[in-house]
């Protein structure tokens, strides 16, 4: 029951409505998923020490250095951004890390409506549908979201939902622990390599649901622990992983 830290990242956005009520995600202006991935580890600064090695052999490769320049230096790692090679290369790298790897899967327009008309709650609360069966299973956990809002109300209204869909959690289930020391933060995505990781693992599943593409959650998906489908009541998991005819 040592410390874990999550870290959190997504794929894809909350938002459905613009300003005017226009429904964008029928308008094709807006995504039609919001995946979010968890990262967990009890060891983060191996974790970063090996997420620089492998980034420092990759700057060295000389198969690589063409696509180096002023412009795209690999400062960190991006799944949108990153080439092709990279982004192959990193997928099987996360394969050898120490880490577990929870997801959970937003059909946006299934929602319930008070979430589609307000992104913030809609994150919110898929993030606490997250982390509520994870937070409990070490005695001190940090979680550290990628999303920087800068306002204070708004991070402080997702860390208060996290924590009421947590304790209605423990309600549930007396017998787990309930005494955690819970710290949360927030951060930019190139400050911590467990963002980064995060960020993959949630692009990776986007790609399956949002375009039908399995290319890189075919590299990871034995690595993936959980997916919750949460609008369509679906679970995925090693031994039951997601397929396209899913």
């Amino acid at each position: 029951m040592s410390k874990t830290t999550i870290f959190l990242d997504e794929s894809g956005k909350p938002e459905i409505y613009s300003s005017k009520g226009i429904n964008l995600v029928e308008a094709g202006s807006a995504t039609k998923y919001l995946i979010l991935a968890a990262v967990r580890t009890k060891d983060q600064l191996s974790l970063l020490q090996e997420v620089a090695d492998f980034k420092s052999s990759l700057l060295k490769d000389p198969d690589l250095s063409f696509m180096f320049s002023s412009a795209y230096t690999l400062d960190s790692f991006h799944a949108q951004k990153d080439h092709l090679e990279i982004k192959n290369k990193f997928y099987m790298f996360i394969n050898l890390l120490d880490i577990k790897i929870d997801v959970i899967v937003v059909e946006k327009l299934k929602c319930y409506p008070s979430l589609k008309e307000n992104p913030h709650s809609m994150y919110s609360v898929m993030a606490g549908l997250l982390l509520n069966k994870i937070t409990h299973k070490s005695a001190e956990v940090e979680i550290i979201f990628s999303r920087q809002d800068s306002k204070l109300r708004v991070r402080k209204e997702l860390q208060s939902e996290v924590d009421r869909i947590r304790l209605e959690f423990l309600d549930k289930h007396p017998k787990l622990n309930q005494n955690v020391q819970l710290t949360y933060k927030h951060n930019p995505h190139y400050t911590h390599v467990g963002l980064q990781v995060a960020d993959y693992i949630a692009y990776a599943v986007f790609q399956v649901y949002e375009h039908g593409k399995m290319d890189y959650y075919d590299i990871i998906k034995n690595k993936v622990g959980n997916i919750r489908d949460v609008c369509n009541k679906k679970y995925f998991t090693r031994s039951n992983p997601l397929r396209l005819s899913n």
